[in-house]
């Protein structure tokens, strides 16, 4: 039998990975798109037509004027079934050791609990994927492994091109785009002023506080005229003009072959509007599953120890849940191609 030789000499150390695991809901898409758990396999809401008119001059001893009432549309989301597991098999229960170390075996719970949080990383970067997907272009796509798409969904968001590309520095005028973008809230019942957000990647930005066009934003410097632009800088004039606030969004995920690959796209901005009453523009809703006590929604988290009926023994961590997207103000949501 072969015997295990570890140096005496030396320090093994642990450190964490090189891009950190997301095990919590600390992102930007959460703030326009929270989760929201529904007790519902089929999501539906129904929304009233806008009110027109207005009201009909009667005069003493006149007939007040009869108006049609309003009209309603109803909209449903079909959730998406997702779901991933991970095998613990019987060489890494047996000859596993922890993290950092030459030979201390390592306790199957915290096996567990690492493949938990890696499942958990998926899913949250699937739910950011989808959603940043959707309010940067409208539509989204998911294919399942073998390349059949079975989960999509479009919505009719506002757009908005820039006239001159951004990264044209000397004519292109951002400031201009941005004040034209806050026009597209007449009539819809959503302000792009003061209190909206535009997003954008650090690329975005980059191009936005390069520009030297002096008839536009390079022009409004509230420094000294050879200061270059920052982000602070950047917001006083957005501020100053009750314009969206700037917001830097440079997230992504890593692909299979360990490519960086960003949520929101880089010649992009989205800009999320303000409702009167500080509604929610969309959510993220969570559905019933199966595999939940009581069928209940939100996401599932099972462990399964295969060795009790069968040998070797194997042990599955399984992490999934049902759900989609639901933009219930797609007016509120401008997609900006600069």
């Amino acid at each position: 039998m072969g015997t295990f030789l570890y140096p005496t000499n030396a320090e093994l150390t642990a450190i964490l990975q090189e891009k950190l695991p997301v095990r919590t809901l600390d992102d930007a898409i959460f703030e326009i798109m929270p989760i929201e758990d529904d007790d519902a396999s089929l999501v539906m809401w129904e929304q009233e037509d806008n009110y027109v008119g207005l009201m009909s001059l009667r005069g003493f001893d006149g007939q007040p004027s009869r108006v049609s009432r309003v009209g309603i549309k109803q909209y449903q989301m079909l959730p998406g079934v997702y779901g991933d597991y991970i095998q613990l098999d019987e060489t890494e229960l047996t000859l596993g050791r922890a993290t950092g170390s030459f030979g201390q075996p390592i306790d199957i719970q915290n096996l567990v609990v690492r493949r938990q949080d890696q499942l958990l990383n998926r899913a949250i970067d699937r739910l950011r994927y989808i959603g940043w997907t959707l309010v940067a272009e409208g539509t989204f796509s998911v294919p399942t492994p073998d390349g059949q798409v079975i989960h999509s969904d479009s919505f009719t968001l506002q757009s908005y091109a820039a006239s001159v590309a951004w990264t044209t520095s000397a004519t292109a005028t951002p400031l201009k785009d941005f004040r034209s973008v806050r026009l597209l809230g007449r009539g819809k019942g959503v302000a792009f002023g003061a209190g909206s957000v535009a997003y954008m990647s650090q690329v975005t930005f980059n191009s936005l506080v390069s520009n030297t066009n002096a008839n536009d934003i390079a022009g409004r410097r509230v420094t000294g005229l050879l200061a270059p632009l920052n982000l602070e800088e950047v917001n006083q004039i957005m501020l100053g003009e009750a314009l969206p606030t700037v917001q830097i969004y440079d997230e992504g995920y890593l692909a299979d072959d360990g490519s960086f690959v960003p949520f929101l796209p880089d010649g992009r901005v989205v800009v999320v509007g303000k409702r009167p009453a500080g509604q929610r523009v969309a959510a993220f809703k969570m559905t019933r599953n199966a595999t939940n006590p009581n069928a209940s929604p939100g996401m599932y988290n099972k462990v399964i120890d295969r060795g009790e009926d069968s040998v070797p023994r194997l042990i599955e961590v399984h992490m999934g849940f049902n759900g989609g997207p639901a933009i219930y103000y797609p007016s509120a949501i401008v997609k900006m191609s600069v």
